[in-house]
């Protein structure tokens, strides 16, 4: 993941340009018609995996897949490997330079304008993926000089609701109970956010998976962007 990211941003995980991103793939020897598989091993089940499929298929890899869950695929019994990783040639010819869909992300500038304007719910919603501590501002962040709270009128659903007992991502029908409960409209588009843009990445496949259909765009800069430039009436604390 911190391969395909803006080194240079402030922000923990922004978008790299695309000539970095294609970079970075040819020299993993990566093909835009390869057959990905992204997993994370850490027993939460799921974190960064869907971020590093979203961004590559952003970038225009075509066929990109998530593994629900690798620690219950190795307990399952399921082949792996061990020793180093493997190392593929550089890929001939580089990797395609594809410029980023506008239309996949929102700026801060343009969420900005957008809550000034009083459309959030209105004609769009924002949903956050943060623990709900952190979302209600009852838990400090822990970088003490940042706010902790939430984006007005934004819709909470914390990554571990889209996860079961066993880590791993909830059937379509729950998802999108889960999706309801929090008050989300399925016609209305949303705007993704989380800490740091990479949470935000598994409620945008929470959400596909759902078989909600709407426009989904992830706010990249998210928390740590919104709380260090946004104003003081522009980052609410639930009573």
């Amino acid at each position: 993941m911190d391969e395909i990211k803006d080194v240079e941003s402030p922000y923990p995980q922004m978008l790299p340009s695309a000539s970095r991103f294609a970079k970075c793939m040819t020299e993993l020897g990566l093909h835009p018609d390869d057959i990905l598989v992204v997993y994370d091993t850490l027993e939460v089940g799921l974190y960064s995996s869907p971020r590093v499929a979203w961004a590559c298929r952003h970038f225009g890899q075509r066929d990109v897949h998530v593994l629900n869950n690798f620690p219950r695929y190795v307990r399952d019994g399921f082949p792996v490997a061990t020793g180093p990783l493997a190392v593929l040639p550089r890929c001939q010819p580089d990797y395609p330079v594809n410029e980023q869909d506008p239309r996949e992300v929102i700026s801060y500038d343009e969420l900005h304008d957008l809550v000034l304007s009083n459309k959030i719910n209105e004609e769009t919603q924002i949903i956050d993926a943060r623990i709900p501590g952190r979302f209600s501002g009852a838990d400090p962040e822990l970088n003490p000089s940042l706010r902790s709270g939430h984006m007005p009128s934004a819709l909470n659903v914390p990554l571990a609701s889209i996860l079961g007992e066993d880590k791993v991502i909830l059937s379509p029908e729950e998802l999108k109970s889960r999706f309801r409960t929090a008050g989300v409209d399925g016609r209305r588009p949303v705007i993704l956010t989380c800490n740091s843009g990479v949470t935000a990445a598994a409620l945008d496949l929470a959400l596909q998976l759902s078989g909600y259909e709407m426009e989904r765009r992830l706010y990249d800069g998210s928390w740590m962007e919104w709380t260090r430039r946004a104003e003081d009436d522009l980052v609410t604390v639930s009573e």
